[in-house]
C-alpha cells in the first residue's frame, strides 16, 4: 500500500508541474480607408476572441508620402468596448525624414478622449534591412513623444538577418512579424509562415506576435491569390502542437465585414481562431421565380468561405437554360471557368431555366 501511495503521489506533482502554453491572444486590423455603416456594425459582430483592435488612422504614402488622414468613426470604437491601438503606415523603404510619432499619437490621444480604450500606436513601415540601424535611431528620438502610449511596430522577415534587430526590439513594446505576401507571387503557406517565425525565434529572444491574412488579392497580371482558411488554420494547429514561447499572439489582417467581399466573413475568422471544422456547405437550389421561370441559386449554409462548384447539372425536359454570374450553360449544365467564392450565408443566382419537370442533378 505505501509504494502504491508513493507512485500515486509522484504522478500528481508531475502532472501538477506541468504547465500548459498560455493561449494564444487575437488581435486584429481594421484596415479600411473608408468606413462604412457595415464596417462599424462589424466591430461589435467580431469574434469575442478579439481582444484588440489596430485601427488605420493616418497614412504616408507615394513618392512624397504625403499625409493622409482617415476618417475613424470613433464612436464605433467606442461602443466596442475592446483596445485599440492606432497604426501610422508609412510607404516605401526611404528613411522617415519629416515623419513624426506625434503625427499618429495626436489621433491616439483624440480618440482617447472621445471615449475610446486606446492602448498605444503602432508604425508600419517596411523599412529595408540594411537600413534598421537609422530606423532604430529615429524610433529612439521619437519615443519621448508618446508618453503613456505604447508602442508597436511591424516588421519584415528578413529582418531576422540583421545584426541591428536586438536594439531595434528593445526600443518597442511590441512587433508583429508579417509572414504573409512576403514572397511573390505566393500570399501564403503555412509551411513559410513557420520557417519565418522560426528564423525569427532564432534572431532574438524577445517576444512578438505574428500577423495571419484573411484576405485576397489580384496580382497586376490578373492572378488570383486567396488565404486559404484550412491554410491557415494549419499554420494555428501546429503552433499549438509545437508552441514558440516567444509568440504571444496572432493579429489578423483584416477584419472584414458584410462589405467587404475581399476579406473572411467573421464566421470564417472566428471558427479559423477556434479550430472548429472547415467543412464548406454549399447548398444548390431553384427558386420559382412565377411565369414559369426557375432561378438557379447557390447559398452557402455553412460556417466557412467556400468556392462554389464549378458545374451544375440539370435533369427534365428543359426549354430554355442561361447563365450568369460567371455561368454560362453548356448542355444542361451551367459552367463557370472562375467559380465564384460565396461568404457565409451569402446567396448567388448563377442562373435561370424554364422547362418540365425539371430538377438538379449531381455534379
Amino acid at each position: 500500500m505505501g509504494v502504491h501511495w508513493s507512485v500515486l503521489i509522484l504522478v500528481l506533482g508531475l502532472a501538477c508541474s506541468r504547465t500548459d502554453p498560455r493561449p494564444l491572444l487575437h488581435e486584429a486590423y481594421v484596415w479600411q480607408r473608408g468606413w462604412s455603416p457595415e464596417l462599424a456594425r462589424s466591430l461589435t459582430d467580431a469574434p469575442p476572441e478579439l481582444g484588440a483592435l489596430r485601427v488605420l488612422a493616418r497614412e504616408r504614402s507615394g513618392v512624397e508620402r504625403s499625409p493622409v488622414d482617415i476618417a475613424v468613426d470613433v464612436e464605433a470604437l467606442a461602443r466596442s468596448g475592446r483596445e485599440v491601438v492606432a497604426v501610422m503606415r508609412v510607404e516605401g523603404t526611404a528613411p522617415l525624414d519629416g515623419v513624426s510619432l506625434q503625427e499618429v499619437a495626436a489621433h491616439a490621444r483624440a480618440w482617447r478622449a472621445r471615449g475610446a480604450r486606446v492602448r498605444g500606436v503602432e508604425i508600419d513601415h517596411d523599412c529595408a534591412t540594411a537600413s534598421l540601424e537609422g530606423y532604430a535611431d529615429w524610433l529612439e528620438r521619437e519615443r519621448p513623444v508618446l508618453g503613456d502610449l505604447t508602442l508597436s511596430i511591424t516588421a519584415l522577415p528578413t529582418w531576422s538577418e540583421s545584426p541591428r534587430l536586438d536594439r531595434l526590439t528593445s526600443l518597442v513594446d511590441d512587433v508583429v512579424l508579417q509572414v504573409h505576401a512576403v514572397r511573390a507571387p505566393t500570399l501564403f503557406t503555412a509551411t513559410e509562415a513557420r520557417g519565418f517565425v522560426n528564423a525569427w525565434t532564432r534572431a532574438t529572444s524577445r517576444p512578438f506576435r505574428v500577423a495571419l491574412p484573411t484576405y485576397r488579392v489580384r496580382l497586376r497580371d490578373g492572378t488570383p491569390l486567396s488565404a486559404e482558411p484550412r491554410e491557415v488554420a494549419r499554420f494555428l494547429a501546429g503552433l499549438r502542437e509545437h508552441p514558440v514561447k516567444q509568440v504571444s499572439g496572432i493579429v489578423w489582417f483584416r477584419l472584414g465585414h458584410r462589405g467587404d467581399a475581399d476579406a473572411w466573413s467573421p464566421p470564417t475568422l472566428t471558427a479559423v481562431i477556434r479550430g472548429e471544422a472547415l467543412t464548406p456547405r454549399l447548398q444548390p437550389r431553384l427558386v420559382d421565380t412565377g411565369g414559369g421561370t426557375l432561378d438557379i441559386v447557390i447559398e452557402n449554409t455553412g460556417r466557412v468561405d467556400a468556392e462554389a462548384p464549378a458545374r451544375l447539372t440539370l435533369s427534365g425536359r428543359l426549354e430554355v437554360l442561361d447563365g450568369v454570374a460567371g455561368y454560362a450553360a453548356r448542355g444542361t449544365s451551367l459552367v463557370a471557368r472562375t467559380p465564384p467564392r460565396l461568404r457565409v450565408g451569402e446567396r448567388r443566382v448563377i442562373g435561370f431555366v424554364r422547362g418540365s419537370e425539371v430538377a438538379l442533378a449531381a455534379p
